[in-house]
This record gives structure tokens, sequence and C-alpha cells, in this order.
């Protein structure tokens, strides 16, 4: 209870003695209303502080100079603000030009690619197999949140040093160690399906050719079972294999280093997303404490040359 609180009670028993217990009793109903209503007005506040915490502004205000529908997004459990990409653009493009990365630029490119399970140079309606047909990209607004994509533990794998896990639905990737989830990366898998099942990693070949698909090169490939390999290779946001699970080069070198022959894992499936595999957004945030964009300073920093490269086309 606030001193505040304490002291009206005093005021009460101070002056109990000339009051009959009526009175008493109404006072100490006053005190007790007053901080019911303190109470919770506190704790609406401080939601509010939590809430509007949860989004950096700085970077919000940049990202406004570009294409956008200006709402705020939740994409499992990060607020996140929709960017539309020009034709021939991609994540790498992009991250070029807010100078909110300059920090860690290959830190936040690699974050928007798992959100978005988007290969970092796949261009927009790009003519060879570095290309995409999504037309937008989800970008974090607080980018010290994980996305909750795959469970950050699993209680029948805690006796495992290792485990991979593939959820084809959500077209992404975790790492486990003895349970807890410490890796997370985008995949591809296969577009006319990749089989659902527990597997044991068979061999390691850095530079491993397919001898089904016209001698493909598929780099730091792990095998399965039967022609399935979880490899280096192109995301487009969607599956788009033969059957094989792709992952984005640098993180193919990660899991390569990290996996075991021998080691366990399993491919998870539900119902695959039908919006090309593009996460979806779980519910609009509140944008209300947000600074208003009429009200924002210019802050845009590209050069003048570049001013119009994010202008969408239609």
């Amino acid at each position: 209870m606030p001193a505040w609180f304490w002291l009206k009670l005093k005021e009460v028993h101070l002056f109990g003695a000339g009051m009959n217990r009526r009175k008493m009793k109404k006072g100490l109903k006053r005190a007790l209303l007053l901080w019911v209503i303190g109470a919770t007005l506190f704790c609406f506040f401080s939601s509010g502080v939590a809430n509007a915490a949860a989004i950096d502004r700085r970077l919000y205000s940049e990202l406004l100079n570009f294409p956008t529908d200006r709402k705020i997004v939740e994409v499992y459990g990060v607020p996140c603000l929709r960017i539309f990409l020009p034709e021939g653009q991609s994540i790498s493009y992009f991250c070029r030009f807010v100078k909110y990365f300059d920090r860690d630029f290959k830190f936040y490119r690699q974050q928007i690619a798992l959100i978005n399970r988007l290969e970092p140079m796949a261009e927009v309606g790009g003519t060879d197999n570095l290309s995409t047909n999504v037309n937008f990209i989800y970008v974090p607004l607080n980018f010290s949140i994980r996305p909750q994509i795959l469970p950050e533990r699993i209680g029948n794998i805690s006796n495992l040093p290792k485990f991979v896990l593939i959820d084809l639905d959500k077209q992404c990737l975790g790492l486990y160690q003895y349970g807890r989830l410490i890796q997370l990366f985008p995949i591809s898998s296969g577009i006319q399906g990749t089989p659902a099942k527990k597997f044991a990693i068979l061999s390691k070949e850095k530079d491993h050719y397919s001898t089904k698909y016209d001698n493909a090169w598929m780099p730091y490939a792990l095998r399965l079972f039967g022609d399935y390999y979880l490899h280096a290779g192109i995301l487009p946001s969607y599956a788009a294999s033969h059957g094989c699970i792709r992952l984005i080069y640098e993180n193919a070198i990660v899991v390569y280093d990290w996996v075991e022959v021998g080691m366990p894992g399993e491919i998870i499936k539900a119902t695959l997303n039908k919006k090309n595999g593009q996460p979806q957004p779980q519910k609009l945030l509140p944008t209300q404490d947000l600074p208003s964009p009429q009200k924002l300073p210019p802050t845009n920093t590209l050069e003048p040359a570049y001013r119009d490269l994010f202008i969408p086309k239609f």
C-alpha cells in the first residue's frame, strides 16, 4: 500500500474516538477506493509505455521514407512494418539505404530474411533463379525479439545433445541443444512436397553435385534420407525446390559445421500457407502512441540520384 493510504488510515484512527463506527467505515472505504483507482491507472499507463518501448522509434521514423502502408503488424510476436519493394530490388538492396542498419548490416539483413523466409539477394520479378514474385517484406521494428516461429523448448528431446527440427508449414529450421532452441533459419522445401519424417544425418559433403537433376551444385550438402538433402540454395519465400531443403548460403555453412553424421532430426508438416508461403500478420498493433508521419522531420538519407528508386511500380 502507498504511504498516503496509511496516512489516511491513521487519520481515521486519530479521530475515530470522536466519530461513530459508520463514519470510520466510510473513511476506510474511501481510502481503499482511491488506492484501487490509482493502482488501475498505474497499470494502464505502464502497459502503454511498455507497448511504446517495444517499437524502435528511430527505425520506425526512417522506414516511413520508403513505400509502406504505415500499419504496424505483429508477425510471429515481432512488431513489423510492411515495406513494398519495386521490381528489381531485394532485401540486400533495400538494407543498403537504411542508415539504421549501418551498425551491423549483416545481422539486420539476416533477421529480415528470417522473418520473410526470403533469400537476401532474391530480386523482385527477376529473370533468373535468383528471383522472387513477392513485392513486399516485413521489417522488424524491434530486433531484440526473436520471432516465435518454432518452440523455444521441446521437452521430449531434452536428453539429446543436438537435434534438427524442420517445419515445412512455417518454412523454417531450428537447431536444438538438449531441447532448447539455439538457432533459427529460413528454408525453402520441395514445390511438389518434401516427405515429413524422422531422419538421421547420413553424410556430409561440401561440394555435392546432384546425380538426378542435371548435375546441379548442392554446396554444404547434408543427406537426410534417400535422394533428399539439406543444402545451400535460393529462398524465394515459398517452397520451390525439387524436394530438397534449401538454406541461405551463409546459414548452410553454420548448419553444416554444427551437425554431426548420425545426429537425429525430424521434418514436420501441416497445411502450407497459400499466400506464396509468406508470413501472415497475426494482429494489427495500436499506433496512437507513435509519432505521426506528418509531424516527423525529414530524415531521408538517400543520395538525390537514389531517392526515386523505392517508388512502387504499378
